[in-house]
């Protein structure tokens, strides 16, 4: 008998302990909700995630860069010999660069687009559906991708001589941190976090790993 009245108590208590901790929770996220829809929604701009070869630095707006740094629209990019650089925009898609190159990107979520200026070198650039892509030179445009398909551009630019396109010039250069970035398989995007069914999935089996944790520590009653 005090064993049973014992285990009633313990659970009780657990199932106060549970729901007063999701009312807490409950209000925690309810009240940023207020703020914002007070204030408005906040935009975020979009920011390129860099990896180069070997993690080796590389040129970004004069200064020195390795993988994991952010990349803003607007920034100049120079790749030293030996170093090939991805820049991975998200849902836009991604840009490999190949050892001694030197160019600009801009990018525009709202827009759905990508557009990389290419002084000297050789780059592909590859954007998902409904991202529209442009590679220009010194002379102007050396080639677009259309938004409807999305698709890859392979280039290269180099003083005196007209420019390569979709002939694997870029590929056969290194463009890259890696040629998994920029081969067939490789992926055009990074995934850009956990997905929310997940991150539910994972508190709720940490739940029930919590139940049967205590469950498991009941011990067994024992005979009159």
């Amino acid at each position: 008998m005090n064993f049973r009245y014992q285990r009633l108590t313990v659970t009780t208590a657990l199932l106060v302990t549970l729901a007063i901790g999701q009312f807490y929770v409950g209000v925690t996220f309810a009240e940023p909700n207020s703020d914002l829809s007070v204030s408005g929604p906040v935009s975020q701009q979009l920011m390129g995630i860099l990896t180069t070869s070997n993690n080796k630095p590389i040129t970004v707006n004069g200064a020195s860069a390795i993988s994991g740094a952010t990349i803003p629209t607007g920034v100049n990019i120079e790749t030293p010999d030996g170093v090939g650089a991805t820049i991975r925009l998200g849902p836009l898609g991604s840009i490999c660069v190949a050892p001694n190159t030197k160019l600009s990107i801009e990018f525009d979520q709202q827009g759905k687009l990508v557009k990389v200026t290419v002084t000297e070198g050789c780059v592909i650039l590859r954007t998902s559906k409904d991202v529209s892509g442009a590679i220009n030179g010194p002379q102007g445009l050396i080639g677009q991708i259309a938004a409807p398909t999305g698709g890859s551009l392979d280039v290269c630019s180099k003083s005196g001589a007209a420019p390569s396109i979709n002939q694997g010039a870029a590929v056969d250069a290194g463009a890259g941190a890696s040629p998994v970035d920029c081969g067939a398989a490789g992926a055009a995007a990074a995934p850009p976090g956990i997905p929310p069914a997940a991150t539910i999935a994972f508190i709720g089996g940490g739940a029930a790993g919590l139940f049967f944790l205590f469950r498991g520590t009941n011990p067994s009653p024992t005979g009159p």
